[in-house]
């Protein structure tokens, strides 16, 4: 059990800026037991708006647990502010990891170790009846063990609506802040048609995290987001990039800088180095498959989570395979004691003339 007091906690680095500026995520020691963990704290004042987003994040993963979805420890409100408690992913998620190590995307065993964690997520998500909604690189977690966990759950919702299960919802995930999930939804979600969507919406999302991983670059990034939606309705789907797929002779360099983004060096200028680069490499066509199958239009035909977990993709994986030995330019998040904006922030608490730190529960 965490304490839902502030004074148990020493804040010892700031990790992130999140959730569009309304909260910044900070590494401290929890005092009682010598713990490191993570506290995302929120500016009440500038997530009125989204108090019932946090409020249902905070509820669906005290109502779920599983090893691969992030657990929630306590919260608490101390001031103006809101404090959730998280373990310490002492990686960060894996759009940190690709962001600042790995620009040319994961090797390919360590993408199959997390799909294949994320995609255990998914398959205990969805037997407990809850879609996702927002499976990306930067909701994926990683653990110093390798323990690869999924977050990102205020955008989750229940296929149990008024006590009935429902086959298919029809309602649009809330907005972020700057709609950047739009990118990883699926056709059948974006429509808003009659035909709603289920569970296989969160696999689509799989097939372009595993273009996310594998490539480095965000599919449909620097597409607007109406273009983006045409594409995607129109069958346009991201393939894995290497020498059996980049570039399509049809596609001109143009065109790639407008599926992937400017990051990963497709584009103009850096189409020369970006076919050198995915030209001097070949995946599997086990993983070419995978893809293919979870990014298939009609949700009719993509399999399951439970089903993808059997694909022969995940075959190469041996339980000797050690996540950050394969990823090995990461380095973790260490506390910085001399980290002025958490001394500051925690000096500011101790002075701050506050009967007493309330719990934050449901």
């Amino acid at each position: 059990m965490f304490n839902p007091d502030i004074n148990d906690y020493q804040l010892t680095s700031i990790i992130t800026e999140c959730c569009g500026g309304v909260a910044v995520v900070y590494s401290a020691l929890y005092k009682p037991s010598n713990q490191n963990v993570a506290i995302k704290r929120y500016f009440v004042d500038k997530t009125r708006e989204n108090a019932n987003l946090i409020q249902q994040d905070i509820l669906t993963r005290k109502a779920l647990q599983h090893p691969n979805i992030l657990p929630y420890l306590t919260s608490f409100v101390h001031g103006r502010e809101l404090y959730v408690v998280s373990p310490l992913m002492t990686f960060g998620s894996c759009r940190d990891i690709l962001d600042r190590y790995y620009h040319e995307g994961l090797p390919e065993l360590a993408c199959a170790i997390v799909l294949r964690d994320v995609l255990l997520a998914l398959q205990y998500l969805h037997k407990q009846l809850y879609i996702h909604r927002s499976v990306r690189a930067s909701h994926v977690l990683v653990g110093a063990n390798g323990s690869v966990r999924l977050s990102g759950l205020r955008s989750a919702a229940s296929m149990m609506v008024r006590g009935r299960r429902q086959k298919q919802l029809h309602n649009l995930p809330p907005p972020d802040h700057d709609n950047v999930n739009l990118v990883w939804l699926s056709p059948e979600l974006l429509e808003q048609n009659l035909k709603g969507y289920d569970e296989r919406s969160d696999v689509y999302s799989v097939g372009v995290l595993c273009c996310e991983l594998a490539n480095g670059a965000v599919p449909f990034a620097e597409l607007p987001t109406t273009l983006m939606f045409t594409e995607k309705q129109r069958g346009a789907r991201p393939q894995l990039l290497d020498c059996t797929t980049f570039p399509e002779p049809c596609l001109h360099d143009g065109d790639m800088k407008s599926i992937y983004n400017t990051d990963s060096g497709v584009g103009d200028s850096e189409a020369p180095r970006a076919r050198q680069l995915y030209g001097a490499r070949k995946f599997s066509d086990t993983f070419h498959h995978l893809s293919d199958l979870a990014l298939q239009r009609d949700p009719e035909k993509r399999p399951t989570a439970s089903q993808l977990l059997n694909h022969s993709f995940f075959k190469q994986i041996r339980k000797t395979d050690y996540l950050p030995g394969l990823i090995s330019r990461i380095k973790p998040i260490k506390p910085d004691p001399n980290d002025m904006s958490a001394m500051l922030l925690q000096q500011k608490l101790s002075e701050m003339d506050i009967e007493k730190t309330t719990e934050w529960d449901f």
